[in-house]
């Protein structure tokens, strides 16, 4: 990039080390996990949403929603190794839901606003 007072700004001198590819998937309003398998395979992250605890997974069918633990399912079966929950029901504390994730995939957070992820 070249700037009217003739400085040239190279990539190589703003930017870190090039790194091998990253898989980041980002998941909402699935309803179900079915066919998500392969499409979330060995991603450094997924970020998907948790709106529901299991004890509620009815009322999380009815909305089109997943719970906690199928979403941390998910991410066992798959090779995730990062697993960021969202979209998570007010009707819950965020705390409750990670304790849900975590008994199934230990490395599970749940989102915050302006949260930064280092893929």
């Amino acid at each position: 990039m070249s700037f009217a007072d003739a400085r040239t700004v190279d990539a190589e001198d703003v930017l870190g080390p090039l790194e091998p590819g990253k898989k980041l998937v980002i998941v909402g309003d699935a309803e179900t996990t079915e066919g998500l398998s392969e499409r979330v395979r060995d991603s450094d992250v997924l970020v998907i949403e948790a709106t529901f605890l299991e004890r509620d997974a009815s009322i999380a069918r009815d909305y089109g929603h997943l719970t906690a633990a199928e979403a941390a399912t998910l991410a066992t079966a798959s090779g995730v190794k990062q697993l960021v929950l969202t979209h998570i029901s007010g009707r819950y504390g965020d705390e409750e839901i990670l304790e849900e994730a975590t008994k199934v995939f230990p490395n599970s957070r749940v989102a915050r606003d302006f949260d930064r992820i280092v893929i």
